[in-house]
């Protein structure tokens, strides 16, 4: 059983073996896998680095931060065929699965995914559709947040604290309060945005740096144009100036800078503390430490932030990269009840409010819809299952439809609404005190997923809410053709997808090289296909070294980072 954590900008996959957790790198020896899908020049299918420098050459070629549209309808069209987020994010699961087999020596088929506090239900079950087609049972889904404070638990299993897990990554934004005490990892509060993070942070500076320069990139440049800017943002996160192309000119920005133009988007942080701490009943002081946890927590906005709100200065104890994948293979060790971890114990809590809409009789004898009934509230401890009765408002109403919504607002029409089923049989009978009494029973787990049992109280049938037209979800016939589309991904050593991330990234390189840089680039790049097309592996894997050399000191001056290693 292997961990993933599937990110909106980068996934990992991690294994729980000899008692300890263990991230699997990639064949290129990267542990940081792009959450992109892309499709190469001749209609090929790329995944993760490859998808990614091919996107950037033509943005329009694939898909990336398609995770924030779990759970909708959303369509994207690349590489001549349809897509949505499930069936891109099944590509970079399938991926991941890939990764851990080679590792592995062996077929993996069951996994933990984490997924953001703040998912809902409808994107959680989006999650595993994902997950199906790419050939995972999913054992546990787990949020991102107590993910990382299980790889922290398992790390000081017998001390004794409050932990704050900030997790901010590229596409979503969460807090989780945490008890940690005797081996149990426990969830008090959590509250997030899921679309907000560091994506929206290299967007405003984007956005900053065209209007201050008077620029607007063309459709073509778009990809090279954003790229500048995320390396900027990179290197502003350890250097107080950078400098950035801007319209054929260097252009030097500093760390005031960021903050100027994005200074809307922290805003946006400082509710989600707040809702954190008050749901917990705890202040700032009362905290033993705080997790920086996601890629974009590295930010000096972020830390500058957390400082003041907070009052006290960040700390790295685990890699903001990989803390969460590194729990989630945690959580697989429970699942396998291993004994390493078999003294550990592990509460979660809803993300969100559930309840059903409701309608309300006023003094004038007429009837207000859309107001939000509350059925189990956010911040309860999971597994949990809670009931109430409502009754129709006409004694001769034979049925009723309970729409299911998630949220913290009064009326419905300003929650997010899951599902529905409608319930026949309740017309009025003779005993009953009310017209048309159910039961409404929620059953929250710890994958976070909701089931609804409605039971009508005068005859005792009950009926299971079966979500139906779910954003998002596919037909039957759509996951067998996405299921098949995984198929070709075996192929002759040209297309397999480390070979062609290689070639695509040497494709992106050779674009912003000049010269002898670039005549040395074409020399070691035809040598390493001319070993493709020999099939010869020791070939290919020596001349493979030499490009993947030469990239690397491309990268590492751009300054890419992959995690560093830290000990067991």
């Amino acid at each position: 059983m292997i961990g993933i954590d599937l990110g909106t900008t980068n996934s990992l996959v991690a294994v729980f073996e000899n008692g300890h957790p263990r991230i699997l790198a990639n064949e290129l020896g990267e542990e940081l896998t792009p959450s992109v899908v892309a499709a190469a020049e001749d209609g090929r299918l790329l995944v993760g680095r490859a998808a990614k420098d091919r996107m950037i050459i033509d943005p329009s070629s694939g898909m990336a931060c398609f995770k924030r549209d779990m759970g909708t309808p959303a369509r994207y069209r690349f590489g001549g065929k349809d897509w949505n987020p499930v069936t891109c994010s099944a590509m970079v699961l399938s991926e991941m699965k890939r990764i851990a087999a080679l590792h592995l020596d062996i077929d993996v088929t069951k996994a933990v995914i984490t997924v953001p506090a703040y998912f809902h239900d409808q994107q959680r079950q989006a999650t595993i559709e994902a997950a199906k087609i790419a050939g995972l049972q999913v054992e546990r889904i787990i949020n991102e947040p107590t993910a990382a404070a299980l790889a922290y638990g398992y790390r000081n299993p017998e001390q004794e604290t409050q932990v704050l897990v900030f997790d901010i990554g590229g596409g979503t934004f969460d807090v989780t309060l945490l008890e940690i005490f005797d081996g149990v990892v426990e969830v008090k509060s959590t509250a997030g945005e899921s679309r907000l993070g560091g994506e929206d942070y290299t967007d405003g500076f984007c956005e900053w740096l065209e209007n201050k320069h008077g620029w607007v990139p063309g459709l073509a440049q778009r990809g090279s144009w954003r790229q500048r800017v995320e390396v900027a943002k990179r290197l502003l996160a350890v250097h107080e100036v950078a400098s950035v192309a801007v319209d054929g000119r260097l252009v030097e920005v500093t760390r005031e800078d960021f903050k100027e133009a994005t200074t809307a988007i922290t805003a946006r942080l400082r509710p989600v503390v707040s809702r954190c701490l008050r749901d917990a009943g705890i202040s700032a002081a009362e905290l033993d430490d705080v997790l920086m946890v996601g890629g974009a927590s590295r930010m000096s906005v972020v830390k500058d932030f957390v400082q003041d709100q907070l009052k006290r200065i960040t700390t790295i104890k685990l890699d903001p990269d990989r803390v969460v994948a590194l729990g989630a293979a945690v959580q697989a060790g429970l699942c396998a009840n291993d004994a390493a971890v078999g003294d550990i114990v592990l509460t979660d809590v809803s993300p969100h409010t559930l309840g059903i809409a409701m309608a309300k009789e006023v003094a004038s004898g007429g009837v207000d819809k859309g107001y939000f009934a509350p059925i189990i509230d956010r911040n309860t401890t999971v597994p949990t299952s809670r009931s109430r009765v409502f009754n129709t408002l006409h004694p001769d109403q034979d049925r009723i439809k309970i729409e299911v919504f998630q949220g913290e607002a009064r009326m419905t029409k300003d929650n997010q609404g899951i599902g529905e089923v409608t319930v026949h049989g309740l017309r009025h009978m003779p005993g009953q005190k009310r017209p048309g009494e159910v039961d409404v029973r929620f059953s929250y787990d710890m994958n976070g997923i909701l089931e609804v049992e409605v039971t009508v109280l005068s005859n005792g049938q009950k009926k299971h809410l079966v979500i139906e037209q779910r954003p998002g979800t596919l037909s039957k016939r759509e996951i067998e053709e996405a299921v098949a589309r995984m198929q070709p991904l075996k192929m002759h050593p040209r297309d397999s997808l480390p070979n062609r991330a290689r070639l695509e990234r040497a494709n992106r390189v050779y674009a912003e090289l000049v010269g002898p840089a670039r005549e040395h680039l074409n020399a070691v790049t035809d040598r390493f296909e001319a070993a493709l097309e020999s099939q010869d592996p020791q070939a290919i894997k020596e001349t493979a070294a030499v490009l993947d050399s030469f990239l690397r000191g491309f990268f590492e001056h751009e300054g890419e980072r992959q995690p560093e290693p830290l000990d067991a």
